[in-house]
């Protein structure tokens, strides 16, 4: 019994091993056209709906919306790093919506602190594909673009939440939007042929317009982070 426990036990951290090294190996997604093409394809028509509808909130409403997009951002990481570890933990989608509630619930009541691993996370993405981009001669190495990232903007967001908020918001709905809006053409067979073969002569696009939506969402918003800072109100006020 204690060896089959242990086997298991083994298996088990085997797996969410394996799973954590997929998930950062698609950290650097749009350094990698492949992976790129191959992570919209994936997507399904109603998922892909749902990233561009929650995309367009995150920009156009980030900041004043963000306890409520926080939580939903939760659910949707959860629901992808459920997703990810069913790869070796054998495909079921009740793992992935039931790690996707568990890590909505557990953000619920530590707002602060999911807004630092969101952050986090936003930032652990933008050094990976920066990384990837600059340097694609040393891809393998975009981890410590990714770690670097990750702790600027999680610690940076303890000291000026407004502007981590609103910058996180701002590129987290540039990715989803832009994504969503493909995955959504990639299902319309009138023009999947040909969005398919633009993306694979120029992989540049996909970057380029999620920067374009980033810093228009950042734009838009920045009035409403303004506003507040006018009314006097703390940087504690998230």
């Amino acid at each position: 019994m204690t060896t089959l426990a242990l086997s298991q036990s083994s298996s088990t951290s085997e797996s969410l091993s394996s799973g954590f090294e997929h998930v950062v190996e698609r950290f650097d997604v749009l350094a990698n056209p492949a992976l790129l093409i191959e992570t919209i394809n994936s997507l399904s028509l109603v998922l892909a709906i749902i990233l561009c509808a929650v995309g367009g909130v995150c920009l156009l409403r980030g900041w004043k919306w963000h306890r409520a997009i926080v939580l939903v951002l939760a659910l949707l990481a959860g629901l992808g790093l459920g997703h990810v570890l069913t790869f070796s933990m054998g495909r079921s989608l009740v793992i992935a919506i039931a790690v996707g509630l568990l890590c909505a619930a557990l953000a619920a009541p530590m707002l602060k602190w999911t807004i630092a691993i969101l952050a986090g996370l936003v930032g652990a993405f933008i050094g990976a594909n920066v990384w990837g981009l600059l340097a694609p001669e040393a891809a393998g190495e975009a981890w410590a673009g990714a770690g670097m990232g990750f702790i600027a903007l999680a610690l940076t967001s303890f000291i000026l939440s407004r502007l981590v908020i609103t910058f996180f918001m701002s590129v987290s709905g540039g990715v989803l939007f832009v994504m969503g809006a493909f995955g959504i053409m990639m299902q319309i067979d009138a023009i999947q042929a040909p969005v398919l073969q633009h993306l694979q002569e120029v992989p540049m696009i996909v970057p380029l317009l999620i920067t374009v939506a980033s810093v228009m969402g950042f734009i838009i918003q920045r009035p409403q982070l303004d506003m507040q800072f006018n009314d006097g109100g703390s940087d504690e006020d998230n």
